[in-house]
């Protein structure tokens, strides 16, 4: 009988390196490899020769070709998000699957702050976001019209969306302004829609593959790395074979198996090695003293009007769905001096 096995070691302590080297647009540390050999076996069942990660971003690149990859897997943090808010089955695997596109795509860029990949459109579901930031965190939600219109299970991105736009955005702390890279809905899946704006915004070759069920969203991204010279042959070969092999990849792949063995089922005959991973993780930054500020901004007179109107005003996050109160009292109280630091200030993140 015969396993999956990796080779481990420690390449480097830099991760990003001059000239045309491939890591150098990716900031690492402690770069650890891990070559898939091809190593036979009688069993139909691959052994993990890593644990199974769930909730990781793992990179990974190919010694014998210009080419980076990415593959992420999300449980417990997508479980977080659609437990907080019933979503139909089509609008969840959709948004799911811009949660697991987010985690690539944040991947792909050093960056202090956060990338948010946002879908507003004319259909059934107007609003769809995800936000990945640079500590890690991941949020989403989706909006749709929940009275009048019944969502098919099998509904389609055009069904769901119709006509708009994916607007991909990196906002860096400190930027004057953020970074937009816009593409409209017409191709037939998030994963093409993302292929599309690595071929115009970036001219990078890029291929992705998404999966999400009601347990666990996936994804894998390749990407051709640039070159200096032009019209390589030999790199457009490579690119062809890794594409084509990555092609293979099916769903219940994307979402069964952990790093270790799905690239070695993918990659066995190449020269893969992968890198450090990336823990992922939900969280939302809503809190009470948020809120406060915003309510806030209305004005003491249109705000008080609120509570005269309504009897307090209730405020619900829409990433989180977490709901906050503020009768007559603290919405005086807001607008006393200093009253929001020091009688709202929360900074508990969930």
């Amino acid at each position: 009988m015969t396993r999956q096995h990796c080779v481990l070691g420690l390449m480097c302590k830099q991760a990003v390196i001059d000239g045309a080297d491939k890591v150098k647009y990716w900031a690492w540390h402690d770069i650890q490899y891990f070559f898939l050999e091809k190593f036979m076996s009688e069993s139909s069942e691959y052994g993990e020769a890593l644990p199974f990660q769930s909730d990781n971003l793992q990179r990974f690149i190919f010694d014998n070709a210009e080419i980076r990859g990415e593959w992420v897997h999300l449980h417990e943090t997508w479980q977080q998000v659609i437990s907080r808010r019933a979503y139909p089955e089509a609008i969840q695997n959709l948004l799911g699957q811009m949660m697991a596109a987010a985690g690539l795509l944040a991947a792909t860029v050093k960056m202090d702050g956060r990338l948010v990949l946002q879908i507003k459109s004319t259909g059934p579901v107007s609003l769809m976001m995800v936000e990945c930031t640079s500590q890690h965190t991941l949020r989403a939600f989706a909006q749709w019209d929940e009275a009048e219109i019944e969502i098919a299970t099998d509904a389609s991105l055009a069904d769901l969306t119709g006509e708009g736009t994916l607007a991909i955005t990196i906002e860096v702390n400190g930027a004057n302004k953020p970074y937009q890279g816009i593409v409209s809905l017409n191709g037939g899946s998030i994963a093409e829609l993302l292929e599309t704006y690595f071929r115009q915004s970036e001219q990078l070759d890029t291929r992705v593959w998404l999966a999400a069920n009601a347990q666990s969203v996936a994804g894998l991204l390749i990407q051709q790395l640039p070159s200096a010279e032009q019209n390589n042959e030999q790199e457009e070969e490579s690119w062809s074979r890794i594409s084509q092999l990555s092609a293979t990849v099916t769903g219940a792949e994307l979402l069964d198996l952990g790093a270790g063995t799905l690239l070695h089922r993918l990659f066995h005959e190449e020269e893969c090695r992968l890198l450090t991973s990336t823990e992922l993780t939900f969280s939302c930054s809503c809190s009470r003293q948020r809120v406060a500020n915003t309510i806030s901004l209305l004005g003491q007179q249109d705000a008080m009007d609120l509570v005269e109107e309504q009897g307090n005003i209730e405020v619900a996050c829409e990433f989180c769905n977490e709901h906050y109160y503020f009768d007559k009292a603290d919405v005086v109280l807001i607008f006393t001096e200093a009253g929001i630091s020091t009688i709202f200030d929360s900074k508990t993140l969930h």
